[in-house]
C-alpha cells in the first residue's frame, strides 16, 4: 500500500508539474508566435513601402521626362509660330548692321549743319544689309568696319567705277537704335527714325 501510494503521489506530482510547465509554456509560445508574426508583418510593410517608393520615383521621373519632352516639343512650335506670324527675316550679310536694318533715319535739323549738302535728308539700310538707300538712291555696301563706336560703310555709288561710297554713323543714347549720329569729314549730324515735322 505504501508503495502504491508513493507511486500515485509521484504520478500526481509529475502531472501537476507537467500542467504547470504546460501552462507557463503556452503564453511564452503564443508571445513568441506573436513576435514572429509581427516581425513578418513589419517586414512585409517595409517591402511594400519600398515598392511604393520605387513606383513613385519611377512615376515622377517618367512624368518629369514627359514634361521636359513636352516643353521641348512646345518650344520649337512656339518659335515656329512666332516666325510664321512675324515677317521672315532674310539672310543678313553684315551682322553689325542688323539692328539698324529696315529702318529709315531722318536728319534732325539738317539746316543747322555748316554744309547741309554733306548730309542726306534720310537713309535706310536694307533688311538684308546689302545696300544703303540714300535719299532714294540705292548704293551697294561692299565692306563694313567698326572703329571707336562708329560703323563705317564702304561701297560703290551709282555702280560706276571709281566712285566710292563712304558713310559713317554711330548710335546715340547707348543701346537706342532709333537715334544715330552721322559723321562726314569731321562734321556730325543727328538722325532719328521719327520723321521731322
Amino acid at each position: 500500500m505504501k508503495k502504491s501510494n508513493s507511486i500515485l503521489m509521484i504520478i500526481v506530482i509529475v502531472i501537476i508539474a507537467s500542467l504547470i510547465v504546460w501552462k507557463i509554456g503556452i503564453p511564452n509560445l503564443s508571445s513568441k508566435n506573436k513576435e514572429i508574426s509581427s516581425e513578418k508583418v513589419s517586414k512585409k510593410v517595409k517591402k511594400e513601402s519600398k515598392k511604393i517608393k520605387k513606383k513613385e520615383t519611377r512615376e515622377s521621373k517618367s512624368s518629369s521626362n514627359t514634361e521636359t519632352s513636352s516643353s521641348m516639343e512646345s518650344e520649337p512650335s512656339s518659335e515656329s509660330s512666332s516666325e510664321s506670324t512675324s515677317s521672315v527675316q532674310p539672310s543678313v550679310k553684315y551682322p553689325a548692321l542688323q539692328k539698324y536694318a529696315g529702318k529709315t533715319y531722318y536728319a534732325v535739323d539738317r539746316d543747322s549743319a555748316e554744309v547741309p549738302d554733306m548730309f542726306p535728308t534720310s537713309f535706310t539700310i536694307t533688311s538684308d544689309t546689302e545696300a544703303l538707300n540714300v535719299d532714294g538712291k540705292q548704293e551697294l555696301i561692299r565692306n563694313v568696319t567698326s572703329d571707336s563706336g562708329f560703323i563705317a560703310l564702304t561701297g560703290e555709288m551709282g555702280h560706276s567705277m571709281g566712285t566710292t561710297l563712304s558713310f559713317e554713323f554711330r548710335p546715340l543714347g547707348g543701346s537706342d537704335n532709333d537715334a544715330v549720329e552721322v559723321l562726314n569729314q569731321g562734321q556730325r549730324l543727328a538722325y532719328s527714325t521719327t520723321m521731322p515735322e
